[in-house]
């Protein structure tokens, strides 16, 4: 046994993940892993509806909720930036577990809360949390997932995502018109702490492991992972051939500060482009979407009864997304989801009826939410493991770089421009990013890891 730990490599490890049947195995750390980004993306979403609450109570004016979303995405992004370094020494189980029950205690935290400023410094920590969290879970699923179904199996991560964004509409529906906007931010705690101590059951990643030269972990947890997958789903794949294998990983280390370096620089500055275009435009629709129904003349309640409507869109564009990466192409689906976007995001700037304002934000919030999908299972397909959770976390920061630029644009002129202000935001900027995606982006369907 001790010949074999070894002699054991990443391009094993990589070989033997790929030959495991998805199983209960693979549900099962879906389910523990990803529970926590539904909390997540409610807590994100439901932070929307309390500051369109607060726009009527304390008199906000969305220039403010522009400004306490930048704040708080500005956590955001020094989370997603820092964690990836943190994961890529320390391990991914460790890092997921304690930003989880670290993000618990300061999201209930703000619902302590009695000034503006107070409420904007606790959401940056929160969100600072939820960004390590969200850039870091996704990273070490991808890790586990065998590369014919990895697309899919991202899809159906994402609909925890989708799952937090619809619940949080009807949670705010719900909670905030009869307990108030601080039992909404209360009450979502405790779950997420639960899911932070479910996760002390989940394997450390068997590739880190390698790369960290814990070899006998690695073997150990392999050996653990094929046992329980071969008792529930009969027997592995068969193995790939030493010969047909396209490329068998160095040995040699690579380090951050490659990601500018050939042959990442291209790729990395493509993926920054991408990801600061779907998150800058996802947030913003998140975030004043309820404000922009209530700005229009609807009540705080019909307000959140429409947005129910049209976050019951993202679901299925999250597990869509997911066969849809898969049959086009990680590339191609984001070329359709942002061409997509921009269209629909365009006629909801200029609809008027009730049924128009629904059935285009709902395509938008479809399309977009297809795109995050396709963008999650394209990145960390493009790094070699060592810098794979730095890459992500960089590339996830990025997103909330643009989160923050048009929260703070659309908030400052949203007063005289209203909804019609989006698509002259997002617009040029997912056409520039089309451009980038088509001209840079590899192909990486049904590739593994370190092929990409």
């Amino acid at each position: 046994m001790q010949a074999q730990t070894r002699q054991l490599t990443l391009g094993e490890v990589s070989d033997r993940l790929d030959r495991l049947p998805t199983s209960r195995f693979h549900a099962k750390i879906l389910i523990v892993a990803a529970l926590s980004l539904l909390f997540d993306t409610l807590d994100t979403a439901v932070t929307g509806f309390v500051l369109a609450s607060l726009r009527t109570t304390c008199h906000f004016d969305a220039k403010t909720i522009g400004v306490v979303s930048a704040i708080g995405l500005s956590g955001y992004l020094v989370g997603s930036f820092i964690c990836g370094f943190i994961a890529d020494h320390i391990g991914r189980k460790k890092t997921i577990l304690f930003t989880l029950i670290l993000y618990s205690i300061f999201s209930a935290w703000r619902g302590l809360s009695n000034t503006v400023g107070v409420f904007a410094f606790l959401n940056f920590f929160t969100w600072l949390f939820v960004g390590a969290e969200s850039s870091t879970v996704p990273t070490y699923l991808a890790e586990l997932w065998p590369s014919r179904t990895r697309g899919k199996l991202v899809g159906w991560m994402m609909a925890f995502f989708g799952a937090g964004i619809a619940l949080s509409s009807v949670w705010s529906l719900l909670i905030i018109p009869t307990l108030g906007w601080r039992w909404a931010l209360f009450l979502t705690a405790p779950f997420a702490l639960i899911g932070g101590i479910m996760r002390s059951v989940l394997p450390e990643s068997p590739r880190w492991l390698v790369r960290a030269g814990r070899l006998a972990d690695a073997e150990t947890f392999m050996v653990r992972i094929e046992a329980e997958v071969s008792k529930s789903s009969g027997p592995l794949l068969a193995p790939v051939i030493p010969g047909q294998r396209t490329e068998e990983p160095s040995a040699r280390r690579a380090h951050t500060s490659e990601l500018l370096r050939t042959p990442y620089r291209s790729i990395t500055l493509m993926l920054w482009i991408a990801w600061f275009a779907e998150y800058g435009v996802l947030y913003t629709y998140q975030i004043f979407l309820p404000t922009i129904l209530s700005a229009e003349g609807q009540s705080i309640v019909k307000s959140f009864g429409y947005t129910v409507a049209i976050y019951s869109s993202v679901i299925p564009g999250y597990i869509l997304g997911g066969y849809v990466a898969e049959w086009l192409d990680r590339k191609y689906a984001i070329l359709l989801a942002f061409v997509s976007i921009a269209a629909f995001g365009t006629l909801f700037g200029h609809s008027r009826s009730p049924a128009q304002v629904m059935t285009f934000a709902g395509l938008t919030v479809f399309f977009l939410s297809l795109g995050s999908t396709a963008i999650y299972t394209y990145t960390p397909e493009l790094y070699p493991t060592e810098i794979r959770a730095t890459a992500m976390g960089i590339a996830s920061a990025w997103g909330r770089v643009g989160a923050v630029t048009m929260l703070l644009v659309f908030g400052h002129f949203f007063a005289t421009l209203g909804k019609s202000l989006l698509f002259l935001i997002i617009d040029p900027v997912l056409i520039a990013a089309v451009i980038v995606v088509l001209c840079f982006g590899p192909s990486t369907r049904g590739k593994q890891l370190q092929e990409t």
